[in-house]
């Protein structure tokens, strides 16, 4: 029922090796959270959402404060969601 996309800039982050860790952080916290706050939102709903989300730091963030950041993106869209 999700699909989802990270992105980093390479405009931001010139070696790859800092994007692919960002969005390692990035997949980890959303795999982490998205059955308590996504999937049991959509398990009655007939609804298909496709989500981009981007990395707009300009230094890498360790891997709690990505994390508690990924939860409040996904309250946010659970709200969306119930509306």
């Amino acid at each position: 029922p999700v699909q989802i996309v990270f992105s980093v800039s390479k405009k931001r982050f010139k070696r790859a090796v800092d994007r692919n860790l960002i969005k390692r952080r990035m997949r980890e916290a959303y795999r982490l959270n998205k059955q308590q706050y996504l999937y049991d939102q959509l398990n009655g709903l007939d609804k298909k959402i496709v989500l981009s989300l981007g990395y707009i730091g300009k230094e890498i963030a360790a891997s709690d404060f990505t994390e508690k950041k990924m939860l409040k993106r996904l309250s946010q869209l659970c709200a969306e969601i119930a509306k």
